[in-house]
């Protein structure tokens, strides 16, 4: 049974005699209350909604320093306002570099949780291997390209350190749902794992989304499937046997970057088939203008046999208690609301006492997933001219 923290205990608080094992973590790249990431992983520590950790310290490389101040003054004293509160109900320490965290203790199990920018990652990714940090939950995609992720992992290899990643879909129920249906029907079904956006589908709409996510939809929107395809299927550049667009659904298109004025080539809606040369074959389907779920479904003889949704009915029933605890954040934190905290938890249970954290994906799945990004980009792109 996981130990956890009473209601209105504070934040890592021993709630018997005996001491509860927990990780400390610091978390690397908090950025804006209610608009970042990184401040949601802090806020559900904070809340002891995470068992088997507390967050000891916050490195904020932006707003801890006079850029932060000058680019973006409102973020700035937001995330000063949060800070102060936060320093003075949980003791937690703010700094602007990860050198600056003092080293780890001799018995301290300590987790980095980097929620950066991604182009930013692999120098964080650095500071936290050398702050000790014996195991690391890393934000996907990871770092910009396969060189400097497989750079980061050999690094990682050579501290001993253990590298997880935030590719949150990979414990959602709708994801384990849909593989159980077809894993137990009686006849072959076809699977498809469709993401949905739900940017306007205008021009002007989708040519900020190109220009703000220029790694591309397979490197960026799509890279959540992608990673369930390595993870559950066996999905890698060397057992692809064939990839195949559906130019139906499939839209490709080029805009012009409002801020940069270059033009930017991606895909609006993709869908493609994979046949893997153990014969495995899978869908994927992304729509930047579809709504904002992600559904796994099962078909068979052209007839639809189930369908399973990601946020699923639990978690939809329990946003309304989300937006009134935590009134004006991001709504995707509130749909993702319960895989965030399974991840957490798994990995913080994992850097305490070595628990395999069932279904997170490694640093190894990151490469292998960027990689398989990078090989079906221009392969795609060419069926669709």
């Amino acid at each position: 049974e996981r130990s956890s923290h009473p209601p209105h205990s504070k934040q890592g608080e021993a709630t018997s005699m005996t001491t509860i094992k927990e990780a400390s973590v610091v978390l690397v790249g908090c950025g804006c209350p209610l608009r970042s990431m990184g401040w949601y992983h802090a806020t559900q520590i904070l809340d002891n909604r995470v068992a088997s950790c507390t967050l000891k310290s916050v490195v904020e490389p932006f707003y801890m320093t006079d850029l932060g101040k000058q680019l973006d003054e409102a973020g700035y004293n937001k995330f000063q306002e949060w800070r102060n509160q936060v320093e003075q109900d949980h003791g937690v320490k703010f700094y602007a570099n990860t050198s600056d965290v003092p080293p780890r203790g001799e018995n301290e199990h300590r987790l980095g949780i980097i929620s950066a920018r991604t182009s930013d990652n692999p120098k964080l990714f650095a500071g936290c291997i050398d702050m000790g940090c014996q195991t690391v939950f890393l934000e996907k995609p990871g770092a910009p390209t396969v060189t400097e992720l497989e750079k980061m992992s050999d690094v990682a290899k050579e501290a001993g350190t253990s590298v997880f990643m935030g590719f949150n879909k990979n414990v959602s129920a709708y994801l384990s749902r849909t593989r159980e249906f077809s894993a137990s029907a009686d006849q072959k079904c076809d699977v498809t794992f469709l993401h949905n956006n739900a940017y306007e589908n205008t021009e002007k709409e989708l040519a900020e989304c190109f220009e703000r996510n220029s790694e591309g939809m397979l490197k960026n929107m799509a890279i959540h499937e992608l990673a369930m395809l390595v993870t559950f299927y066996d999905v890698k550049v060397d057992t692809i046997a064939s990839v195949e667009a559906d130019k139906i659904f499939s839209s490709c298109k080029t805009l012009k970057g409002p801020s940069s004025g270059k033009d930017f080539t991606d895909f609006d809606k993709i869908k493609f088939k994979i046949t893997t040369k153990a014969g495995v074959e899978i869908n994927v389907a992304a729509d930047r203008c579809g709504g904002d779920d992600s559904v796994g479904i099962v078909e068979a003889s052209g007839k639809e046999l189930a369908r399973f949704t990601m946020p699923d009915e639990d978690a939809v029933n329990n946003i309304p208690n989300l937006e009134k605890k935590y009134p004006g954040a991001m709504p995707y934190f509130y749909a993702q609301d319960p895989d965030y905290l399974t991840l957490k938890q798994r990995v913080a249970k994992y850097c305490v006492d070595g628990t395999k954290p069932e279904g997170v994906a490694t640093i190894d799945i990151a490469i292998n997933t960027l990689k398989v990004a990078e090989y079906l980009t221009p392969i795609l792109q060419e069926q669709m001219k």
